[in-house]
């Protein structure tokens, strides 16, 4: 892991949106679209080349790689954590959060983590649905005041490093909050859903965001993929 910083912070109460792609490409949308809009400034930048196999172009070979950023928005307290992929390795995931966690942590007292995704529901609703999963029970209580449902029994983990950034947190008693938008398509942008878990962090936080680039990129008739069971991350 290749680690380049680009400066310090004095920061308070710090809320830190921590989410890589996952399905439908949910968790990467929303902190990508965040930064872009709140103009964050780059802070630390992070090259993984983790993947157990090389690209071939024209004969020659290349070290595949992913670069992943912290940015940080000083007027709002505000750190997103954004990437291109979920690492390979899982050993790699837990470096990856620890290592974002304790930087952030550097830099003040970190008020709440909020995690994103996407979930594929056995049951659809209305498609605006945004479910959560909390770090303690009173952190769960408070989302229902913002119009967040619960997630249902029928999900029994939530994988790489979408889940294990609020598992980290829960470990070092820092609250965390994961927010998962429905989605219809594992494989494809789910933009609705992103445009969603969105909406619900301006209200959280109290931060005008903005999502008419996403809006944008919404389907009218999104296309529904053959499941067998639920999904999610």
């Amino acid at each position: 892991m290749k680690i380049e910083n680009f400066g310090e912070f004095r920061l308070k109460d710090i809320t830190l949106i921590s989410s890589l792609p996952d399905m439908g490409r949910v968790g990467g949308l929303v902190t990508e679209h965040i930064a872009q809009k709140i103009g964050a400034k780059i802070a630390a930048k992070v090259v993984l080349t983790d993947k157990p196999w090389v690209e071939l172009k024209d004969g020659i070979i290349e070290m595949p790689f992913d670069e992943y950023k912290l940015l940080v928005d000083e007027k709002s307290s505000l750190v997103i954590f954004t990437g291109e992929n979920q690492p390979q390795e899982p050993a790699m995931v837990f470096e990856l959060v620890n290592f974002v966690i304790d930087t952030v942590q550097k830099w003040g007292n970190i008020k709440r983590i909020i995690s994103t995704g996407g979930y594929m529901p056995m049951q659809k609703t209305d498609g605006d649905s945004v479910y959560c999963v909390a770090t303690d029970q009173d952190t769960l209580d408070e989302m229902k005041s913002y119009g967040i449902k619960q997630l249902g029994g029928d999900v029994k983990s939530i994988t790489w490093f979408n889940g294990l950034v609020l598992g980290i947190a829960k470990l070092k008693k820092i609250p965390g909050i994961g927010l998962f938008g429905e989605i219809y398509d594992a494989e494809n942008p789910q933009h609705r859903a992103a445009k969603n878990i969105i909406e619900k962090i301006e209200k959280m936080i109290n931060i005008s965001i903005g999502t008419t680039e996403l809006k944008e990129k919404i389907l009218e008739k999104p296309v529904e993929t053959k499941k067998d069971g639920p999904g999610i991350g």
